[in-house]
């Protein structure tokens, strides 16, 4: 029986291999997104912390410390919101780009498939006809 061989195998290998790095760079991209989401959940945190132990403070240099500290921390949080908005949009094209790759792979993937599929038809109408002429050259 003939083996099924797929002239595009390489190029199917090819479009696995870049829907697999673009995969790769998606999965690092939400992974800085989410750095900077840890970033934003720690300084809200020490916000939170630092307002608990000033409660009550009299002392004016505490006071003051304190509201520096807090500018410190809104600081932080806007670069680290500047910096998350650009993750975003970076994540956002990584994900067009493994969508794109992705499609790209399936299309070739489905006409292997078809292409088998037609395989698998022809070898079955080439066994049934073998057999009739076996069947045919066997009672006449």
């Amino acid at each position: 029986m003939k083996k099924f061989v797929f002239e595009l195998e390489q190029l199917l290998n090819l479009r696995k291999y870049e829907q697999d790095q673009a995969q790769i760079e998606l999965g690092k991209a939400v992974q800085v997104e989410q750095q900077i989401q840890d970033g934003l959940d720690q300084l809200a945190q020490q916000y939170v912390a630092t307002k608990e132990l000033t409660k009550g403070q009299t002392d004016f240099g505490q006071i003051a410390r304190t509201q520096q500290f807090y500018n410190f921390i809104k600081q932080q949080q806007e670069k680290l919101f500047n910096d998350m908005a650009k993750a975003k949009i970076v994540t956002e094209e990584k994900r067009a780009l493994f969508n794109a790759a992705m499609q790209k792979y399936e299309s070739i993937k489905k006409l292997k498939e078809r292409q088998y599929e037609a395989f698998k038809a022809d070898q079955k109408k080439l066994g049934a006809k073998a057999t009739d002429d076996i069947v045919a050259f066997k009672y006449n």
